[in-house]
C-alpha cells in the first residue's frame, strides 16, 4: 500500500512547520550577543519556548483533521488535546533547560580553541537540530494517540520522503502495530499513515525502499548509503543489507590483508551467518564447524569476515564478479 495523496501532504505540512519554526529560532540565535553568549541568549529564551510551544500545539493539532480525513469518520474513543504535547521535550524536559544546549554547545567549542564563527555556527546547528526534532516529534505523538483512539486501526505504515537517510529509507513502507514505538533520530521527519484492521488482514507487510531509492538522484543515493553502498543497490543488492552493514563495520585480517568488513548479519541469526553462498551459487546452510562463539557473545557467527561493499568493488575484476562477490557475502539475494 503507498502512501495516500493526504499522508503526503500531512508530512510535507509538518515538515514546513518544522521548518519555519527552525528558521524563525535561527534568527534568533543570529542577534546573540558573542561577548556574552549565555547571558543574551538566556534573555530570549522565553521567547524562543513560546515560539515552540506554539509550533508544537500547531503540530499537534493537525492530527484530528489528518486522521479524520483518513478515515472518512470522526468516530473516536476521545480527541487528542494538541497542548498536551507542548511546553516539554519528547523526553519529558522542560523546553527552557533543553534550548539552553546551543549556548552550552558554542562555549564548549570556544573552549576547544574553534574559532569564535565556527563556535556559533555550532550552537546554530544544534538549535535548528533541537527545534526541528521537537516539532515533528508532537506531531508524530498526537498522531500515534489519535490512532490508538480510533480502534478501527490496526496500525500504520512509515511514510518516508525524500531526501531521506539510509536508515530510514529501509523501513519506509514497513507496517507496525498501533503500540510500537516509532522509530526516529534526530531531525526525522518521517510520518505514519493509518492502517485500518481490513487492510492489515489483506496484505502481508511490505517494504519499498527500493522504490524510493530509485526515485533518487545520483548525488541523492551517493549522501544516503555511500558511494560503494550505492553502487552495490544500483547492481541489485538488498537495501536493507547495504545500510545495516555499516553499523558493524571494522577492519579485519583476511586473505593476507586487512579488509574492510562487517560484523551485522554474521551470527546464526544473519543472513550472512545463517547461509554461504555455493559453487552453484545457491544459498546452502552453514556447518556448525564454520560457526564459532566469541568470548562475550550470544550467538555463535561466521569464523569468515563479511565484506563490505566497498572492499567489494576494491577486489572485484569486473561487474559479474562484482555481483558474484554480493550475493556471497548475503547483499544480494539468488533469483
Amino acid at each position: 500500500m503507498s502512501p495516500s495523496p493526504a499522508a503526503r501532504q500531512h508530512q510535507q505540512q509538518r515538515r514546513e512547520l518544522a521548518s519555519t519554526t527552525a528558521r524563525a529560532a535561527g534568527r534568533m540565535w543570529s542577534d546573540v550577543d558573542t561577548g556574552d553568549i549565555q547571558g543574551s541568549w538566556s534573555s530570549q529564551l522565553a521567547a524562543v519556548v513560546a515560539m515552540l510551544t506554539q509550533a508544537q500545539v500547531t503540530a499537534a493539532r493537525q492530527a484530528e483533521p489528518w486522521l479524520n480525513q483518513q478515515l472518512g469518520t470522526s468516530d473516536s474513543n476521545g480527541q487528542v488535546v494538541p497542548e498536551a504535547f507542548s511546553g516539554h521535550s519528547s523526553d519529558g524536559r522542560l523546553l527552557s533547560g533543553m534550548l539552553m544546549y546551543p549556548a552550552w554547545v558554542a562555549l564548549s567549542r570556544i573552549k576547544q580553541g574553534l574559532s569564535l564563527a565556527a563556535s556559533m555556527a555550532s550552537g546554530a546547528a544544534f538549535l535548528d537540530l533541537l527545534v526541528r526534532t521537537q516539532v515533528a516529534d508532537a506531531g508524530r505523538a498526537a498522531d500515534s494517540v489519535g490512532m490508538a483512539a480510533r480502534t478501527e486501526i490496526a496500525g500504520h505504515e512509515r511514510v518516508v520522503g525524500l531526501p531521506a537517510c539510509g536508515r530510514c529509507i529501509i523501513l519506509a513502507g514497513r507496517l507496525y502495530r498501533w503500540s510500537d514505538h516509532f522509530l526516529r533520530h534526530p531531525r526525522c521527519d518521517c510520518t505514519m499513515q493509518p492502517v485500518t484492521t481490513e487492510e492489515w488482514r489483506s496484505r502481508r507487510p511490505d517494504n519499498n525502499p527500493r522504490d524510493l531509492f530509485a526515485q533518487m538522484s545520483s548525488d541523492q543515493q551517493t549522501k544516503a548509503f555511500g558511494q560503494a553502498g550505492a553502487q552495490a543497490i544500483r547492481d541489485g543488492a538488498d537495501v536493507g543489507q547495504v545500510v545495516n552493514a555499516r553499523r558493524g563495520m571494522t577492519t579485519a585480517t583476511a586473505y593476507g590483508q586487512q579488509v574492510r568488513s562487517t560484523t551485522e548479519g554474521t551470527t546464526r541469526r544473519g543472513q550472512f551467518g545463517r547461509y554461504r553462498t555455493g559453487e552453484d551459487g545457491t544459498l546452502q546452510q552453514r556447518s556448525d564447524s564454520e560457526l564459532t562463539r566469541q568470548s562475550g557473545q550470544r550467538y555463535r557467527s561466521a569464523q569468515t569476515p563479511r565484506l563490505m561493499p566497498e572492499e567489494i568493488y576494491a577486489r572485484a575484476e569486473d561487474r559479474e564478479h562484482a555481483i558474484r562477490l554480493l550475493r556471497q557475502y548475503g547483499y544480494l539475494r539468488s533469483q
